[in-house]
């Protein structure tokens, strides 16, 4: 008889018995792994919360360590369209009047001959150009274009500063049925009045000034008669005015005029005769520190209630949360505590002296008060305490590093719950294995079992017929 046959010949319901006899054998044992499994598995995703709550927290305590952005001064430019500051930790503190007197500019220069198109020949020769009085040449043969020139000065390696671009242009502003012109413009890279362009030509016509040829592109500043390059815009110095006293800088940024600060000019003054004075406060800055401490404290305490709540016991009930009492979770706790309230040599003492501190229920308070006053009268001290490699941002982040990072506490443990996970799969499939080798050595037990029953059950009933054949022929001779 195949499975699940078993009882058809015996009547007997066998196999509800052998289902009944595996489930004696094996339940207690999968049920056990089934428990074990569970109690692993919310283990794991306990020690996932921690571990969520400690990155945050790290990420929190890591921005404590910027001296830069602790320590800097803020600055008020009154909403300036004309300038631009910022400041360093050392700015000098204080209220300045700005004048804009200047906004720097890069020097370029344009052909004044019309060119048909891009394709024009511009003649054979040499072509010098300086920029700050550094110079290199490009050379021209008579098939070159007015493309090609622009494409050799662009390319040339020895090119000291300069770009030269190609510009479509109307011949006459009023008259648009006049068509168009190419013009040559050369712009200075870099603005000031060191960078200025000058140009000279060896034309193959050895006239180099003539309008002819390449001497189409020569420009002197100090030879505008003969130049035939126009200038557009002027080589310029960005200058300022800082409470009366002129700065001036070939770039629009002013650097080294007031200590720690950088001035940087957007625009040069709608009247240059009379040009706007404002004012720039430069003052310490305390917002920075206390947003990142009270983003430090709001992160502390998500992760204290995190631990709270996985090492819970509930007395009325007598139940405990998954990590109650486990020695990794109070041990990360307490390091965690300690560390926040440890000293730093050289600043104000700890946290708690500037007003960050535990209180009764492990929670992190910020006295506002007493973290104003630290952050008014002892910025430095306050920066010192937050920053370095004895810095509370440091410690915490060189801590957590320990709990966190590849090899660390937490990971150790993950792994070792892995394990007891590979453990249980493998027990349970042995398990399994067994109860497969005797469910075959129940069925075929009892398909003998239900054979021989059959067998019996079949000669008896032959039996029961011959004996009731019988008492029918002895009933039939008496009524004779």
């Amino acid at each position: 008889m195949g499975i699940g046959s078993l009882g058809v010949g015996s009547g007997l319901d066998l196999e509800s018995l052998v289902t009944k006899l595996l489930q004696a054998e094996g339940q207690p044992r999968l049920k056990g792994l089934a428990a074990k499994e569970a109690k692993v598995q919310a283990n794991i995703s306990a020690f996932g919360s921690l571990k969520s709550s400690l990155d945050k927290f790290r990420t929190a305590a890591n921005s404590l360590n910027d001296a830069t952005a602790i320590g800097r001064a803020a600055v008020n430019t009154g909403g300036s369209t004309l300038f631009s500051a910022s400041a360093g930790s050392n700015a000098a503190l204080g209220r300045y009047s700005i004048q804009v007197l200047d906004k720097a500019a890069n020097q370029k220069l344009s052909s004044t001959a019309d060119f048909a198109s891009g394709t024009a020949l511009v003649g054979a020769g040499t072509l010098s150009i300086s920029v700050g009085g550094d110079a290199f040449s490009v050379t021209t043969d008579a098939a070159t274009t007015l493309q090609g020139l622009r494409d050799a000065i662009n390319a040339d390696a020895s090119n000291t500063g300069v770009s030269a671009s190609l510009l479509v242009v109307a011949k006459d502003p009023l008259d648009a049925a006049a068509g168009t012109v190419t013009r040559l413009v050369l712009s200075a890279n870099d603005s000031g009045s060191a960078n200025a362009i000058q140009t000279t030509v060896t034309d193959a016509d050895l006239a180099n000034t003539d309008n002819q040829g390449l001497s189409r592109f020569y420009f002197a500043s100090g030879d505008l008669l003969n130049s035939q390059l126009a200038q557009t815009q002027a080589a310029k110095d960005a200058r300022i005015a800082v409470d009366g006293f002129t700065a001036i800088s070939s770039t629009n940024t002013f650097s080294d005029v007031i200590e720690g600060v950088t001035l940087t000019v957007l625009n040069g003054p709608a009247d240059p005769l009379n040009p706007a004075l404002e004012t720039l406060a430069v003052t310490r800055d305390t917002s920075t520190a206390r947003g990142k401490l009270e983003a430090f404290v709001a992160a502390y305490n998500d992760l204290a209630k995190t631990v709270k709540d996985l090492t819970a016991y509930d007395k009325t009930s007598g139940k405990a949360a998954t990590l109650n009492g486990d020695s990794t979770v109070r041990n990360i706790a307490f390091r965690i505590r300690s560390t926040i309230g440890a000293a730093v040599p050289g600043s104000p003492g700890s946290l708690s002296d500037i007003g960050v501190a535990f209180q009764a229920d492990g929670t992190l308070k910020i006295d506002s008060t007493k973290l104003g006053t630290a952050l008014t009268n002892q910025l430095p001290g306050v920066t010192q305490l937050l920053t370095g490699d004895s810095g509370v941002g440091a410690r915490m982040d060189t801590l957590l590093d320990g709990f966190l990072d590849r090899g660390g506490m937490l990971e150790n443990r993950t792994q070792g719950f892995d394990k007891q996970i590979k453990s249980i799969s493998t027990e349970r499939d042995t398990v399994l294995t067994r109860l497969e080798a005797l469910d075959a050595q129940y069925r075929k037990r009892f398909s003998v079992l239900d054979s021989l029953v059959a067998g019996l059950k079949s000669s008896g009933d032959f039996l029961l017929a011959q004996l009731k054949t019988t008492s029918n022929i002895n009933s039939g001779s008496s009524g004779n």
